[in-house]
């Protein structure tokens, strides 16, 4: 087919119109949770479903080591070590039964109470939704050494009960997953993304967090024993009040919370 020059201007005009309402359409990244294009991530999925996770966490300037442990009976255990400019301080956090909060705290950290449980088991929910955002079939059919190299457009999510992370795009994530053993895995992760304002809006800033750990998915969640000291613990009631106890199982049986099953 032979064109006119008119044509050929006139296919060109309409080509960039379209260009254009395609941009408009798209719009910026949402922070929200929705489909592609423009809706963020929020992963959810078998990599979730650990019943331990060691994360060591770098920021910038910020070094974290987290513990956490998903037990069976709606327990959940972390401990947390963090080391940046301005303090160095460490401490437990417990929640009994979904219920009841317990904390033991040298004091350094600014966080106090239920606060101390957030860092760790955001760490945790980070890790778990870039593995499954990599690795969407999950633990059960990951084998062996995997080289992850992955990179998005829309905002990546994180979020806890208490908080949430944003992550904008154009993100990458690189690093391995290593197979150990039954159900058990090592992770070394490299995140490079743009900061998220206070406003939603994702900035040019870019910034890295890197991650590196190890998370087990066992096929049923080990229960936390009623042994497990309490000693130098503070537990908050289902009503209020600070209580001391020697052991877990007594919490338990005290606070009238049933121990797990």
């Amino acid at each position: 087919m032979i064109r006119t020059a008119r044509a050929r201007r006139l296919a060109a005009f309409f080509g960039a119109v379209a260009l254009v309402l395609s941009a408009t359409a798209r719009g910026a990244p949402s922070v929200d949770c929705g489909p592609p294009p423009d809706g963020a991530i929020c992963a959810n999925g078998p990599w979730f479903d650990f019943a331990t996770m060691n994360v060591r966490l770098v920021q910038g300037t910020v070094t974290a080591n987290h513990e956490i442990t998903q037990g069976a009976g709606q327990d959940l255990l972390v401990r947390t070590d963090e080391t940046n400019p301005r303090f160095r301080g460490r401490a437990e956090a417990m929640l009994i039964a979904g219920a009841v909060v317990a904390t033991r705290s040298d004091g350094s950290l600014p966080a106090t109470g239920e606060e101390l449980l957030g860092d760790p088991l955001l760490a945790s929910q980070e890790v778990a939704g870039l593995l499954q955002t990599a690795l969407p079939r999950g633990p059960g059919v990951t084998t062996g050494r995997r080289r992850i190299d992955v990179a998005g457009t829309r905002v990546f999510t994180a979020q806890t009960p208490q908080s949430t992370s944003l992550f904008g795009p154009p993100w990458r994530l690189e690093g391995t997953v290593t197979a150990k053993g039954a159900r058990a895995f090592d992770f070394e992760l490299v995140f490079s993304f743009r900061l998220v304002g206070p406003d939603s809006k994702v900035s040019e800033r870019r910034h890295v967090h890197r991650y590196r750990g190890s998370a087990t998915y066992p096929v049923k969640r080990p229960a936390i024993p009623d042994s497990m000291s309490l000693a130098g613990w503070r537990i908050t009631g289902p009503q209020g009040g600070t209580y001391t106890y020697a052991t877990l199982g007594e919490a338990r049986r005290a606070l009238g919370v049933a121990p797990a099953r």
